[in-house]
């Protein structure tokens, strides 16, 4: 599956031809991979209107996986979009021009969950364990926990594929196809009230990480710089929106996820209080540097490493920064 991947993205930049500007009045197109809280930014500025205060056309594509987010994002049918940069890092390796611009989820905020029959570590020895990807993301959480656990991939376990998101591996460990998953907060607590085993939290090991970036082709941004300002200004206030509205973020993530309010509330606490949303936009320098670690010990990238830097360009943020005064 890693090498179909790697030779699908390989195609995909060979074939790539330079993403057109957009027209005046043309729609931004920005993936995004389930309706979660790792992606309510995106969902505050579209209905708090911060869009179209600058008079954006920006339509949210709900893509499912973060491979496909990427391979859109590289075919250049989407401008923009809102996954791990550890897939903009692999394919940049193998020659796209693609950067991240902006912080989106600095830091982890997931649990490992087993099934109600698994309730230590021991247990999910020769089980299928649920990913969304076979690398990369929650994949990588995954991988490294139970690694410092003592378990490690393909020796102790297998893993299945459940594209969706989080409410889709909750689901897939509800039904009993798999033994366990990491799950996002807040739907971790909801699983451990359902009657589903916490077996530990992934902070434990990965303290710092980057782990969703606004992500770019830098051919496409260099053509189109005002436009994705604009839209990195929107994102700064919906990012210092949630953190100074903690009530009607909650709601507003309510609505949109159907997470019950109680656990909306205690989400959008988390996300802010742990400044997982950086509040302006800001990419974590240290998580990246971990998050090129860790692809290296998993075999995807090879020494030497690369800075980070090579995989950002910050300039965006920066000028949509200084014009809303920050």
């Amino acid at each position: 599956m890693l090498r179909r991947l790697a030779t699908l993205i390989s195609i995909l930049i060979s074939s790539l031809t330079l993403s057109p500007s957009l027209a005046v009045g043309q729609t931004l197109k920005v993936g995004y991979t389930s309706k979660t809280i790792f992606f309510l930014p995106f969902f505050v500025a579209e209905k708090k209107g911060f869009y179209d205060a600058d008079s954006l056309k920006v339509e949210l594509i709900h893509m499912g996986t973060p491979a496909i987010n990427l391979q859109a994002l590289i075919a250049g049918q989407i401008q923009v979009s809102n996954i791990n940069p550890d897939g903009i890092i692999i394919a940049n390796e193998k020659g796209a021009n693609l950067k991240a611009v902006a912080g989106v989820i600095n830091g982890v905020a997931y649990s490992l969950i087993g099934a109600k029959p698994y309730k230590k570590l021991e247990d999910l020895k020769g089980t299928k364990l649920g990913v969304g990807s076979l690398k990369g993301g929650p994949t990588t959480f995954l991988l490294e926990y139970l690694r410092a656990k003592g378990l490690t991939y393909p020796r102790d376990y297998t893993l299945v594929l459940v594209g969706g998101g989080t409410p889709a591996r909750l689901a897939a460990l509800e039904s009993g196809s798999i033994s366990a998953a990491v799950i996002g907060v807040p739907q971790s607590e909801m699983a451990v009230d359902r009657g589903f085993n916490k077996l530990g939290d992934v902070l434990e090991v990965l303290p710092s990480f980057q782990f969703t970036t606004v992500n770019v082709n830098q051919s496409w941004a260099e053509k189109n710089r005002p436009l994705l300002v604009k839209f990195l200004k929107a994102h700064v206030k919906s990012l210092a929106w949630i953190h100074d509205h903690l009530d009607e973020a909650s709601e507003l993530f309510s609505r949109e996820t159907g997470v019950k309010s109680p656990y909306a509330r205690k989400g959008v606490e988390y996300f802010t209080k742990n400044r997982l949303f950086p509040k302006d936009g800001t990419i974590s320098i240290e998580g990246m540097k971990v998050n090129i670690e860790v692809q290296a010990k998993d075999g995807l990238l090879s020494p030497p490493l690369p800075p980070p830097d090579k995989h950002l360009d910050l300039s965006y943020l920066r000028q949509a920064q200084k014009e809303l005064g920050n």
